[in-house]
């Protein structure tokens, strides 16, 4: 018992410095050799990443264009007008715009997404009201699929996180909607790094006399400095002050500026560019790709010569694999390629396939065979997902769905702030009410409760640092009424030992009783309130429900780190405060007045036989 007490303190005490640690510094930079490098370098109070609703950005809706346009002629010998063409329009139910064509017998008709059938019931109301046309072609964009749409997030997601922004939130609303939150893309973030360290102060009072706004300087380590400012910088302002720091600061090595809802706009917009690159490896092949540095040739095939991709089992090995297929000219240029860097003729080649979305990189695969029909197959440990996933991102090479900006709207950032002080103020004052509460009634065990509870608080946002996780305001109510629950654990535990030392067990003996006895509920409990979690996190994610989602995911992870602080810490303090001589005084850890038991009685539920 005594061996597993002391490493469970342990345990305690390294997950608590870890996390006040993490809190503690404003920026986090880990790289250790085989594990993701950890970057955390956040404006947010503790350094934690702020949403949209608390720091102030960008909110944009897209919808896919749908529609059909026709290109109706009528012969020399009919008399009408666009009057007159709206009019058989109508009668086929048909609402859209009618253009003339110079004053003449043509007529372009734009509208909603005709389905062939309801093509031929406006065509036939045409003839009918005016007469057969001599020419009558449509050119549809039709609704987008699901793939099309996962797709189009796929393709957006990529573009606006290389674009610099905050977390940004993007998600499908409906089945041809897509939301788009930029958090911080209000102002501009500015990575600057001197060849030699720089004044912080000077560095700021330079760029704060060019009156972008407020601005604030941090310092990154190595010579480099993050700035930020609350205005948005033009081109030109950022062309300017790159020449300022130059000259009134020092040698500049690294200068980039990000931020600003018009290049998240333009970026959004931009047809994305799919590439397949002949790469040439400094070092041997290795797996899908080869060793770095390497050097990458242009032959001239892109997304616009892939006619289809799509993910299936080797009918040979069972295994999955993404099935490609290139047009015309894009299977001579494919074949040429293969035939001169597969391994299977040349054993020694050093060259694969680098598969290029958007400037990163996709895949590189290994050619094995020289592929003279444009057909190919890329394998490599895929799952169903993984193969999926894709596939996808290969026949988006160019942004598959046309979208249209229908809302756009801007967060204030004094707005935002705003609401991060009240919502702080909120979490503050009720932290505070519950430990006066607790101490209040259960004496020196609220005392436990309280310490529990703000290692509970030190633990979890600890957690939402280094995840990371964006905090909303619905994050940030999760979080609160996570509050509660691990409030809760603590009272069915105390709750228990009180009724224990009623019965006349020694504080020891109480404890680990009740502890005992109330394990049951608490786990019944919290796993109930993690299953109904899961459950909003389901429906969430189908649905678009982003204040649900932020309102699950916070309090699973509330809930969880509830549970050890509850059986963990409580309990470790409690045992502490007993082997400290504490054992003797039952009633500081118990509302009742606690009788003395007289020598040699034993609790009255051991008394007696069974």
């Amino acid at each position: 018992m005594r061996r597993r007490t002391i490493f469970l303190t342990l345990l305690i005490l390294t997950v608590l410095a870890v996390s006040a640690v993490s809190l503690a510094l404003p920026e986090i930079h880990i790289g250790i050799p085989g594990v993701p490098r950890l970057d955390r370098a956040e404006s947010g109070p503790l350094g934690l990443k702020l949403g949209l609703d608390l720091q102030g950005g960008a909110h944009l809706v897209y919808q896919a264009e749908t529609g059909s346009t026709l290109a109706v002629t009528f012969p020399d010998d009919v008399d009408t007008d666009s009057a007159a063409v709206q009019e058989a329009l109508a009668e086929a139910d048909y609402e859209a715009t009618v253009s003339q064509v110079d004053g003449g017998l043509s007529f372009v008709i734009a509208g909603r997404y005709l389905a062939p059938e309801e093509r031929e019931t406006v065509r036939l109301a045409l003839v009918n009201n005016i007469g057969e046309p001599t020419e009558f072609v449509n050119s549809d964009l039709a609704p987008p699929t699901a793939d099309q749409m996962e797709g189009v997030l796929d393709i957006i997601s990529r573009r606006v996180n290389l674009y610099g922004t905050e977390e940004p939130i993007v998600q499908q609303f409906g089945d041809d909607r897509i939301i788009v939150q930029l958090p911080g893309a209000s102002g501009s973030v500015i990575t600057v790094r001197f060849s030699d360290a720089a004044d912080v102060e000077k560095l700021g009072s330079v760029v704060d006399s060019r009156g972008y706004g407020d601005t604030e300087v941090l310092s990154r380590g190595n010579n480099e400095y993050r700035v930020t400012t609350s205005n948005t910088l033009s081109i030109e302002q950022r062309g300017q002050l790159e020449s300022v720091l130059a000259a009134e600061v020092g040698t500049i090595e690294l200068y980039q500026v990000t931020g600003g809802i018009d290049d998240a706009k333009r970026l959004i917009g931009e047809t994305a560019q799919l590439e397949f690159l002949r790469r040439q490896c400094a070092g041997p092949v290795v797996g899908l790709g080869c060793v770095p540095p390497f050097i990458d040739s242009d032959i001239g095939l892109t997304g616009d010569d892939l006619v289809d991709a799509y993910a299936s089992t080797d009918s040979v090995t069972g295994e999955w694999v993404v099935n490609i297929q290139f047009d015309g000219r894009g299977a001579d240029i494919f074949g040429q390629m293969t035939g001169d860097i597969n391994v299977q003729t040349n054993p020694d080649s050093d060259e694969v396939i680098a598969v290029i979305l958007d400037g990163e990189q996709l895949i590189a695969p290994v050619a094995r065979a020289h592929i003279r029909d444009g057909r190919s197959q890329i394998s490599g440990n895929f799952n169903r997902e993984s193969a999926r996933r894709l596939s996808v991102q290969l026949k988006s090479g160019r942004l598959p769905v046309p979208l249209e900006l229908i809302q756009e709207s801007e967060v204030d950032a004094l707005l935002g702030a705003e609401s991060l002080r009240r919502s702080l103020m909120a979490g503050f004052v009720g932290l505070g009410l519950v430990l006066l509460f607790i101490i209040a009634y259960y004496r020196a065990a609220g005392i436990v409760a309280a310490v529990a509870l703000i290692c509970y608080a030190v633990v979890t946002l600890a957690i939402f640092k280094l995840v990371p996780i964006t905090l909303t305001l619905p994050h940030i109510g999760g979080f609160i009424l996570s509050i509660g629950l691990a409030v809760d654990a603590n009272i069915l535990i105390f709750e228990r030992i009180k009724e224990e030392i009623r019965l006349g067990r020694s504080l020891g003996s109480a404890m680990e009783v009740g502890f005992n006895r109330a394990w049951p509920a608490i786990r019944d409990g919290n796993v109930s309130t993690l299953i109904t979690c899961v459950v909003l996190l389901w429906f969430g994610n189908r649905l678009g429900g982003g204040l649900v989602n932020g309102f699950a995911l916070t309090l699973l992870v509330g809930v969880m780190v509830s549970m050890f602080t509850a059986v963990l810490v409580s309990r470790n303090l409690l045992q502490a405060m007993q082997a400290m001589g504490m054992g003797r005084m039952a009633n500081l850890f118990t509302p009742e007045k606690v009788q003395p038991r007289a020598s040699g009685q034993q609790p009255r539920s051991a008394q007696g036989g069974r």
